[in-house]
């Protein structure tokens, strides 16, 4: 026994020297082979699904795929291997182990036991599938972890916000170029418009998406709306810390601290939420999409409907605005029958308010705190985002009513029709590109009204576009405030800051000096558009709403190029992009006499 304890501790202390000499070799060494093997495969699976190939190259690509899910098995073993603390490596990793685990049975169970969870004539099929879902969770572990360079870098929170989404829309417009993502072909110019308007969360569309795309090239288009919504930023933050929980996740906790104007020690939290409230809100939509159409027997088959439900649940909450039927929302339900628009006009509403307000006004945690304690009430911005928002709506689609009862809404045969038609499409323009009537059928005024709502947009933190609720809120009580002569600008016994509105200001000027110059070079490079359309499209493009009379699919590359510089330009904000491309000058102590000058 002694002899055993002895070679035990002998053979300890030998495997301590070694780790303690390799293990930062291996570590490198196992690194360089993640990136290698990583974009072999993924380039391999991109392959896989966008090119047509023959038989003998998909096995060699899922032998590749089997292969690099070996490697990463064996990687973590080797590096199970080399830690001092193996209960902690394990406790640390538990995600990576558990992935890894459920993968060493589903592959015994099959290659040996030759058991199927599911008997079907296109089991390899799936099979296939679920070994690259697995592979692409082993990747995306790994970016978690080699995250860390991003810190080397130093960028800032802005910088981050404008490469994320131009990667993104990168790797989109590649991925709808390939053969199996559209019927006939696209240009490039189309893939880039459709990639932009998708991660964007826009809605405008060059190409039917029904028409131009197959069920893959939907499938890309659907997630790079909901990447686009959730702000691919906000998702690999939340995926870093969560699984590298280092000093990394608290980087960017700090940058969400700043993107999201919250504090540090609630960032993760609100990170937490926002994932947690996407999964929770979505799963609800597509569960009452797909009841009712399944009891209505509107699609002929099970899967079909359960990813139209999957689709447009995914666009209305992002407020994407993208359609799978090119006639009106209501080829989505029988005559008369409204619940799909409501789960639509509901959806929107909810991705439009904001992550913060739904938090604050539906999260359990507050809601007992509120009626435990009565002193304690909504945030002054959930209040603001739903008094400003509520009263859009019901102002505006008071108006709408009346002046299109006898011109697009005479199509409606009854009074509740009509009512309905007109908060839905009042409660849809803002944000997302949903609609049930023709905006050429419409008259002026409503035009006018729309593109109106379309400038001003969602709330902040939400999937909607514009200058925000909380940015004209502020700029209509300053205006009040200036009228009534009062020296301060107050709201519900607190005062907003002229910085705020000073902040509010520079948000509506450059957001209307962009529109108003993107107008001027949309009517140089599209000399055949009207003033009227130039206008409403523009405004839609960098409003990220989505709302089109049709004619931008016309229009040539130039103008399409300056509606994708929009939408880009508007889903990352005017206020960031200048900070991204300034650099902050620190303020000298002194002050110079103040300037008087005849205002209006």
């Amino acid at each position: 026994m002694s002899w055993f304890r002895h070679s035990r501790k002998v053979y300890e202390s030998k495997r301590r020297l070694h780790i303690a000499q390799y293990k930062g070799r291996v570590r490198r060494i196992l690194q360089i082979l993640s990136v290698l093997v990583s974009l072999i495969t993924i380039v391999c699976i991109i392959c896989y699904h966008g090119l047509y190939i023959s038989l003998p190259i998909k096995n060699l690509i899922r032998w590749i795929i089997y292969g690099s899910l070996l490697f990463y098995i064996l990687k973590y073993f080797i590096l199970l291997f080399y830690s001092l603390h193996r209960k902690e490596f394990i406790k640390r990793s538990w995600f990576e182990f558990l992935i890894i685990c459920i993968l060493i049975t589903q592959f015994l169970s099959v290659a040996i036991f030759h058991f199927r969870f599911f008997s079907t004539e296109n089991f390899e099929n799936y099979y296939i599938l679920f070994v690259q879902i697995y592979f692409l969770m082993m990747v995306l572990i790994e970016m978690a972890k080699m995250s860390s360079t991003i810190g080397k870098y130093n960028l800032s929170p802005p910088i981050l916000m404008v490469l994320s989404f131009f990667i993104l829309i990168c790797f989109g417009t590649v991925l709808l170029m390939m053969p199996r993502m559209t019927v006939n072909g696209i240009s490039f110019i189309d893939a880039l418009f459709t990639a932009t308007s998708a991660s964007c969360i826009t809605g405008l569309s060059v190409v039917s998406t029904s028409g131009c795309f197959t069920m893959k090239g939907q499938i890309v288009i659907m997630i790079l709306i909901q990447l686009g919504g959730m702000s691919i930023l906000s998702f690999a933050t939340f995926f870093t810390t969560f699984l590298a929980r280092s000093s990394v996740g608290l980087r960017y906790q700090y940058m969400v601290r700043d993107m999201m104007a919250t504090k540090l020690s609630d960032s993760f939290s609100l990170l937490r939420s926002i994932v947690i409230t996407t999964f929770i809100i979505e799963t609800v939509g597509v569960i009452l999409l797909y009841t009712y159409w399944k009891n209505t027997g509107f699609f002929t088959s099970s899967s079909e409907n359960l990813f139209f439900s999957l689709f447009y649940t995914i666009s209305a909450f992002n407020n994407g605005g993208f359609v799978l039927i090119d006639k009106s929302l209501l080829e989505l339900g029988s005559a008369h029958s409204y619940f799909p628009q409501v789960i639509i006009m509901i959806l929107v509403f909810l991705g439009g308010i904001g992550f913060l307000t739904i938090r604050d006004f539906f999260s359990p945690r507050y809601i007992r705190e509120r009626k435990k304690y009565p002193w304690k009430s909504l945030m002054p911005q959930t209040k603001i985002v739903l008094i400003t928002t509520l009263w859009l709506i019901f102002v505006c689609s008071v108006f709408f009513f009346f002046i299109e009862k006898n011109n697009a809404l005479s199509t409606q045969e009854t009074l509740f029709d009509k009512i309905f038609t007109a908060i839905f499409e009042i409660a849809t323009c803002r944000t997302s590109g949903f609609m049930i009537l023709d905006i050429r059928s419409m008259a002026l005024p409503s035009v006018i009204m729309i593109v109106v709502l379309m400038f001003i947009g969602g709330s902040p933190g939400s999937t909607g576009g514009g200058i925000k609720t909380t940015t004209f809120f502020v700029m209509l009580k300053s205006v009040l405030a200036t009228i009534q002569g009062k020296k301060h600008i107050e709201f519900q016994h607190k005062t907003i800051s002229y910085e705020l509105v000073d902040k509010a200001s520079s948000i509506v000027t450059m957001t209307f000096l962009f529109v108003l110059i993107s107008v001027f070079i949309l009517t140089i490079v599209e000399p055949a558009a009207s003033l009227q359309d130039a206008i409403f499209e523009t405004t839609s493009a960098f409003a990220t709403c989505g709302l089109s009379t049709g004619i931008c699919a016309e229009w040539n590359t130039l103008a399409k190029i300056v509606l994708i510089l929009d939408m880009y330009i508007g889903r990352i904000g005017t206020l960031t992009l200048a900070f991204a491309l300034t650099r902050h000058k620190k303020e000298s102590q002194h002050q110079y006499p103040d300037l008087y000058l005849m205002v209006g």
